[in-house]
């Protein structure tokens, strides 16, 4: 259940509550302030029958007392019965029309003390107030009325219905003003989740519009600045990253120059012999053409792949197939392979595509794989694998080298750690990062006469 719900919810909990019980607050009121109506009422009336009847009972005249009391019941809606007793207490006049009942002399007796008497009575036909008064006083001579509850209950019920249809309304109303309310309160606060979501997946720089001025209104300000001072650092960082790149970029094409210069020479020693026969034989047939144009074409393939290597310094991601880059990077360091005695041993499974940035991909496997050739300077094995395990590609290159002692392995990937002379120290870090960018894992293993280093890459989500 989403916090908006939640506090609808709870607000039309609320409110039902709240309503019930000014309901029954009402209804309590309503009750005891017409009891309390009735009970003057019937008081009044008892007073003054008790002494319209009191020289009839002196003279025992029960034929006018009881015209009297019938003219009384017939006025008085809400009397149900009127009944007398005479100066010795027994039963002396009543309205009852079909007899009266045998205990009704005990419902409501009145104290010797007392001069009236008020009893609430539960009968088959409901609630009924019983007031009794003493017509002569020190005598059992009592008047008793019965007041009926009907106009009350008429009036309650006529309160039930205006109060349920008072709830409704209240309910409804509190309902669509509890969503309204809640969707206010809550959408800011949706708006920043879903900001603070993309700030998480490193979307810097975007702005989240939330125009009040309370604490969430703040807090957003708080987060915009956030995204700004986020996106000016990631911009410096990337910045600083591509000069690290281009730094080591220089560094490798130094360390590959000797190559660079023996694939270049090797074409140029036909050329040049062919040139020097031709001061001294002007003639030149079209083998002769043949020859330098392949000389010329193979120089240019080689230029092409080193300037290749050496550029690129922005993020393009498309589709990879390390396969492919793999047999690049191979390309540009066969004179070192060769020249060292290595032998090489490629294990390339057909993969899937992974997406990355090339050029970048294209310097992390390089930079391990001049690696593993320059730490086998007497010659060695190289082996070359790629793998699928499930969803991810796995790349291992291993050699049998001298090895990474123990006590420096967890360091290797540190920027600026180096054990070589002439090393920068950013090799290896550059190509953990650049791995790390692309979601990926480098972990390196390395045991007596061989080092594996294991690249993990996701494979491109096709769906």
């Amino acid at each position: 259940m989403r916090l908006w719900q939640k506090i609808a919810l709870l607000n039309i909990v609320i409110i039902i509550t709240m309503s019930m019980l000014t309901a029954f607050i009402i209804r309590s009121i309503t009750i005891n302030a017409m009891r309390s109506e009735g009970l003057i009422q019937g008081e009044s009336i008892a007073t003054n029958l008790s002494d319209r009847i009191s020289e009839l009972l002196l003279y025992e005249d029960y034929y006018n007392a009881s015209e009297v009391i019938s003219e009384f019941i017939n006025k008085e809606r809400d009397l149900r019965y009127i009944f007398i007793t005479d100066l010795n207490g027994k039963l002396f006049a009543h309205t009852f029309k079909e007899g009266h009942p045998k205990e009704m002399l005990n419902w409501n007796p009145i104290a010797k003390d007392s001069t009236k008497s008020v009893q609430l009575l539960n009968t088959e036909e409901g609630n009924i107030t019983d007031i009794a008064v003493r017509i002569f006083a020190g005598m059992p001579a009592e008047l008793h009325i019965g007041i009926k509850e009907d106009r009350m209950i008429k009036t309650l019920n006529s309160i039930r219905n205006y109060m349920i249809l008072l709830t409704a309304s209240v309910i409804i109303a509190g309902a669509l003003l509890s969503f309204v309310l809640s969707r206010m309160i809550t959408k800011p606060l949706e708006q920043l989740n879903e900001f603070t979501d993309n700030l998480s997946r490193g979307d810097f720089g975007r702005q989240v519009q939330i125009s009040s001025r309370d604490e969430v209104g703040r807090l957003a300000d708080t987060f915009n600045n956030l995204s700004k001072e986020l996106l000016l650092y990631k911009e410096r960082t990337e910045e600083s990253y591509k000069q690290m790149l281009r730094t080591e970029k220089l560094t490798a094409l130094g360390r590959l120059s000797g190559g660079l210069a023996h694939e270049i020479k090797n074409p140029l020693m036909p050329i040049k012999t062919l040139f020097q026969a031709f001061r001294d034989n002007p003639q030149i047939t079209r083998q002769d053409v043949d020859i330098v144009l392949s000389s010329v074409e193979q120089i240019d393939d080689v230029v092409t792949k080193f300037i290749g290597f050496a550029r690129n310094d922005t993020l393009n991601y498309s589709d990879i197939y390390v396969n492919a880059i793999i047999k690049d990077i191979l390309e540009l360091i066969e004179f070192q392979i060769k020249e060292q005695g290595i032998s090489l041993q490629i294990e390339l499974s057909k993969t899937p595509p992974l997406s990355g940035d090339r050029p970048m991909l294209k310097q992390a496997i390089f930079n391990i794989l001049l690696n593993a050739v320059e730490a086998m300077p007497e010659g060695g094995k190289l082996r070359v694998q790629t793998s699928q395990r499930g969803e991810y590609i796995i790349i291992d290159i291993s050699d049998t080298g001298i090895g990474i002692p123990a006590e420096i392995q967890e360091k290797i990937f540190d920027p600026f750690f180096t054990t070589k002379k002439d090393g920068t120290g950013l090799g290896l870090s550059i190509s953990y990062n650049i791995i790390r960018m692309h979601k990926g894992q480098l972990q390196c293993k390395s045991d007596v006469g061989e080092t594996t280093f294991s690249i993990t890459l996701p494979a491109a989500n096709k769906t």
